[in-house]
């Protein structure tokens, strides 16, 4: 336990060491950069680049710094002596007080003098004078100046080296590193590749590209056009986003403008495709007596990369012919996620806390989202839950479909989606709102089916512009005049369904062109024709199909000299355009020469990605021409010569598969008889006798 005056020498002589290792740390970073300037001057171990001679010198520094404190280090003894050489009034007591604070064992009367002593002394003494800075500052000013003065230099002469080259040098690109950074929805880190023959990036994703070289210029080609790429330091940057399979093409030129041979990189999109989800059971319709049951439901559902949300959706269906009320709901359910790629859920339904009544039904799915940003929802299949009304069962001689999804069917449920998808049009993108439009469409065709087949299978939609959707061909209608006698088909029933058919086919038609409102206006007035058609005869049934049988009377009335023989133009070959430029890429590959030039070779690999980037075989066709120009290009013929072998016999297997088939041989004695007249033609022979 030290007295107080004991306390006070103690910080005072801490203070004092404290100062003493700082400026030995300020003498070492002078000492640090000093010799990075030697070093940058001499160009070893960073011969050019403003950034890495930067950081080069900030870690000399530092590096000095901390070494020389290190090694200089003071402890109280030595910074007492220190201040004692400079302030000859101490008269060695603090060098005596030290050596008592370090554990030196004294009388304590005399240990109480010296301290006591001490103390008064260091209240004189200031730290600043006795201990300064400003020649430890005034060293690091100047091994700064020596050292920017030193980065300069070596700057100026890269420049300078790097301008001669890009005058007179080969134009080349040298290390190119290709970051790929995903979407941020994904949470994904970016990752580099270096000097990559082939990038493989998510939809979406950019990609940063540094290509290095002593050239004036790098172009930075894709599919989608070309950029020059951003020169900073001795590297060239630019930035792509990742849409569609392609490649990437890096062309330098020197400063008197030409070209050098390009580097081709080739490019693989993978598409972050939706989820899958499907309600693995019960997985089909259910037909109860009542609704006093219980439903268990177990859904599946996966995505590529991370599920968002996992939804039962309900639509209870009400009413009858066309007149339905409809009242959606989520079911709650227990979700169970094995990892963020699986997820499944499950429920016991109730379904007497539906309300439902005899002849109403449930119409269920499961619904699945990612985290994509304006993804539509994906839906599984649909399944119904129904209680049977009484007397609900087929007439007999007639059968409905026990697995066709009414739901899907109701003219009411088409108009409810298309006002649904207006009111939602805001939220959605260009993309999304067109699919949406066509799943709808795909539905009002197939309640325009279903119509079709109660009329007979053949309805007329009037789409020539002589049919009018007033008319009705009475002559017809009266040459089915048993089936009026039978109640099955009245003329304003089936007119009424005539009408609504037409008003179905276009506004499928609207919906396939982004015309939804008009869509919308068509649908409403099919419906009100249907409902029309109802309410002329509630039974609208397809008759039974009979045979037809010959009109014996028109046989053999024909004039025989009216018989005559027809030619039909034989139908052209439909152009293939792949497969003409595959013959194309063929025919240039076999017209090198035995050692072609490196860039040559290159060009074809481009080729080859321009005509088909999804293709992965002229994928592997690229990659195995870009690698028999390198083998050209490093003066290793032999490896590039192997290496366009491989290509090439690829590339005539793919023209093989895509060309057309020759005709088989005709035999026979009819086909001998027509190849001998061919040949008494050619010869010039008169033919003889058939």
């Amino acid at each position: 336990m030290h007295s107080p005056d004991a306390t006070v020498v103690a910080g005072f002589l801490d203070e004092a060491r404290r100062r003493h290792t700082l400026e030995m740390a300020l003498k070492g970073a002078s000492i640090g950069l000093g010799v990075a300037a030697v070093l940058a001057v001499i160009g070893w171990p960073v011969a050019s680049g403003l950034r890495p001679l930067l950081l080069f010198g900030a870690l000399a520094g530092t590096g000095g710094g901390l070494r020389w404190a290190l090694l200089r280090r003071a402890t109280q003894r030595t910074a007492a002596a220190r201040i004692e050489s400079r302030a000859p009034e101490c008269r060695n007591l603090l060098v005596t007080a030290s050596e008592l604070l370090a554990g030196v064992r004294v009388d304590p009367y005399i240990e109480t003098v010296v301290f006591r002593q001490a103390a008064a002394v260091v209240q004189t003494l200031r730290l600043p004078k006795l201990l300064p800075f400003h020649k430890a500052i005034q060293s690091l000013a100047i091994a700064a100046a020596c050292w920017g003065g030193a980065v300069a230099w070596r700057v100026t002469r890269s420049q300078q080296a790097a301008e001669v080259a890009a005058l007179t040098g080969p134009a080349s690109v040298g290390d190119v590193t290709v970051t790929v950074t995903p979407p941020p929805y994904l949470g994904q880190r970016p990752r580099s590749y270096r000097n990559p023959a082939r990038v493989e990036a998510l939809q979406g994703s950019r990609l940063a590209v540094e290509a290095r070289g002593q050239v004036a210029t790098i172009s930075l080609e894709t599919l989608a056009g070309r950029a020059a790429m951003a020169k900073q330091g001795d590297a060239f940057h630019g930035d792509v986003t990742a849409t569609a399979d392609g490649f990437l093409a890096l062309e330098p030129a020197r400063a008197d403008g030409q070209l050098g041979e390009r580097r081709l990189i080739g490019l693989t999109v993978v598409e972050d495709r939706p989820p899958r989800v499907v309600v693995r059971t019960p997985g089909r319709d259910l037909h109860f007596p009542d609704a006093a049951r219980t439903v268990s439901i177990a859904i599946d559902a996966e995505d590529d990369f991370a599920l968002a949300s996992l939804r039962l959706r309900a639509t209870t269906v009400s009413g009858s012919g066309e007149r339905f009320s409809f009242a959606e709901r989520d079911v709650p359910v227990t979700i169970t996620r094995r990892d963020a790629n699986h997820w499944t859920a499950s429920v016991s339904w109730r379904l007497a806390s539906l309300g439902l009544e005899p002849g109403d039904m449930v119409v269920y799915r499961a619904v699945a989202t990612d985290h994509r940003p304006g993804a539509p929802p994906v839906e599984s299949d649909a399944w119904i839950v129904e209680v049977t009304a009484p007397g609900s069962l087929a007439a007999s001689g007639f059968e409905i479909d026990p697995e066709q999804n009414r739901y899907a069917l109701s003219q009411q449920m088409v108009i409810l989606k298309t006002e649904r998808l207006l009111a939602g049009k805001g939220r959605l993108s260009a993309e999304a709102f067109a699919d949406s439009a066509a799943q709808i469409a795909m539905e009002q065709r197939r309640v325009r089916a279903e119509f079709v087949f109660m009329m007979g299978g053949e309805v007329d939609d009037g789409q020539g512009e002589e049919v009018s959707q007033t008319d009705l061909n009475e002559v017809k209608e009266a040459e089915g005049e048993d089936e009026l006698a039978a109640g099955r088909l009245l003329n304003a029933g089936r007119l009424a369904l005539v009408r609504g058919i037409r008003h179905m086919s276009l506004a499928a038609t609207m919906l396939g062109t982004d015309a939804v409102p008009a869509a919308l206006a068509e649908e409403k007035k099919a419906l009100a024709e249907i409902e029309k058609a109802f309410s002329h005869s509630r039974i609208i049934l397809r008759a039974l199909t009979q045979r037809e049988s010959l009109d014996m009377t028109r046989r053999l009335s024909g004039q025989l000299t009216d018989a005559a023989s027809t030619t039909d133009a034989p139908t052209p070959l439909r152009s293939n355009a792949k497969a003409e430029a595959l013959r194309r890429l063929l025919a240039q590959v076999t017209q090198l020469t035995a050692s072609p030039a490196r860039a040559s070779v290159a060009t074809l690999a481009e080729r080859a990605l321009r005509i088909d980037p999804s293709d992965k075989g002229l994928q592997a066709i690229a990659a195995g021409l870009t690698k028999a120009a390198d083998g050209f290009g490093s003066g290793r013929a032999s490896d590039g010569a192997r290496a366009l072998d491989q290509a090439a016999t690829a590339l005539a297997s793919m023209v093989a598969g895509d060309a057309p088939r020759a005709t088989p041989e005709v035999r026979g004695a009819e086909a001998r008889r027509l190849r001998g007249r061919l040949a008494d033609a050619l010869r010039g022979t008169p033919p003889g006798p058939p």
